[in-house]
C-alpha cells in the first residue's frame, strides 16, 4: 500500500556541522555586573553574546558601548578551587582529562593565572605546584607505566619551555608527569632534587558562557593580563578599542546579548510500503533511519517531527 508522510525538521543553528548556529545581537544599556547580564540574557533571549568570527563585531559596530560585557570568561570555580571537568579546568597532558583522584598539591595562593598567562604547572623546590608562563625553561619529569600499572619518573635536568617539554617526553616515554597521589607527589619530589620542573598539568583558560566552542579570540595586544588588585576573569569591549580586556566581573558595564535562530524546513515525501505508518513503532524506526541517514551527510543539532497529510490532501496513485 501507498502511504504520504510530511517530516518536519527542525534545524537548531546551521544544517552543517561546520557552520555556527545563527545570532541575533541585541545590546543592553542598562549597566550591571557581568553575572547579571549573564542571567539576564538567558531569561530574556539565549545567553550573553557569543562570537564566532570578525563579521560577528562588525555586525556590531560602530554601535558597541565603549565598554560592555559579552559572553567570555574564566571561572574561577573551575580552575583555582578544584580540578573540575570544565573545558578551562586543569587536566593531564597525557590523557587530556582531569586524574582518577582529585590530589592536588597547590602552594599558598596557587593556582593564581598571574599576569593573564599562567597555564602551566612545575613542581616548586619545596614539592608545592604552582601555575607560571608555559615560555619559561625548566627542567622537568617525565613518566612511563610497568606491567603493574606503576608510574615510573625519569628526571630531565635540562631546560626547556613546557611544550617542548612534553614533546620531549612524548617521544621518549609517555608523557610529562602525572601525578595523582600524596606517595607519587612525593616520588616525582625526590627525582626533582629540589629544582623547579614542569609536571603534566596544564589548562586553556576562557569559556562561552552558552557552551559554544569557539575558538576565535580578539583581545587587545597586551590581554588579558589579570591586572587589578581584584582578580580579571571576565571580558568585554573596553577603552573604546572595540578589541577585548579581562576586567573584574564585579564593574557594572552595559552588555551584548544575542539569540540563537531556529530553522524550520518541511519536507513531504511519497512512501510506497506494506508496513503500516500509521503504527508509532514503525515510524520511529523509520525516523531513525532517516536520522542516520542526515548525520552521515554533515547535518547536525536538528529535530525531526513527523505527521500525516489529511486523506483529502493525499493524491491517490
Amino acid at each position: 500500500m501507498g502511504c504520504h508522510v510530511t517530516l518536519t525538521l527542525l534545524f537548531v543553528g546551521w544544517s552543517l556541522s561546520s557552520c555556527s548556529p545563527p545570532r541575533m545581537y541585541y545590546q543592553v544599556n542598562q549597566p550591571m555586573t557581568w553575572l547579571q547580564a549573564q542571567n539576564f540574557c538567558k531569561e530574556h533571549y539565549t545567553d550573553l553574546a557569543t562570537f564566532e568570527s570578525h563579521d560577528d563585531i562588525r555586525m556590531l559596530e560602530p554601535t558597541i558601548p565603549d565598554r560592555s560585557w559579552f559572553g567570555l570568561f574564566d571561572d574561577p570555580k573551575s580552575w583555582q578551587e578544584n580540578l573540575g571537568n570544565e573545558s578551562n579546568s586543569w587536566r593531564w597532558s597525557v590523557t587530556g582529562e582531569t586524574g582518577k583522584t582529585t590530589f592536588k598539591a597547590w602552594a599558598s595562593g596557587e593556582p593564581s593565572y598571574s599576569n593573564g598567562n599562567e597555564v602551566c604547572v612545575i613542581m616548586n623546590p619545596d614539592g608545592t605546584w604552582a601555575d607560571t608562563n608555559c615560555l619559561i625553561g625548566y627542567t622537568f619529569v617525565c613518566y612511563t607505566v610497568t606491567n603493574q600499572s606503576e608510574k615510573v619518573y625519569h628526571f630531565i635536568p635540562t631546560g626547556k619551555s613546557w611544550n617542548s617539554a612534553q614533546e620531549y617526553c612524548r617521544q621518549h616515554y609517555t608523557d610529562l608527569a602525572m601525578i595523582e597521589t600524596t606517595e607519587e607527589n612525593a616520588l616525582v619530589f625526590s627525582k626533582t632534587g629540589g629544582q623547579t620542573s614542569w609536571l603534566g598539568l596544564y589548562r586553556v583558560p576562557w569559556t562561552w558562557s552558552d557552551g559554544s566552542h569557539s575558538s576565535f579570540k580578539y583581545w587587545e595586544y597586551d590581554q588579558p593580563n589579570n591586572y587589578y588588585l581584584e582578580p580579571e576573569h571576565c571580558a568585554g569591549f573596553l577603552l573604546g578599542s572595540r578589541r577585548w580586556h579581562d576586567a573584574p566581573c564585579n564593574m557594572s558595564l552595559p552588555f551584548i546579548c544575542h539569540r540563537v535562530t531556529t530553522l524550520k524546513t518541511t519536507v513531504g515525501m511519497q512512501i510506497r510500503t506494506d508496513a503500516d505508518m500509521t503504527d508509532p513503532a514503525v515510524m520511529e524506526h523509520f525516523l531513525q533511519q532517516i536520522h542516520i541517514r542526515l548525520t552521515n551527510l554533515g547535518f547536525t543539532d536538528f529535530k525531526l517531527q513527523w505527521k500525516n497529510l489529511p486523506s483529502n490532501q493525499t493524491k491517490k496513485t
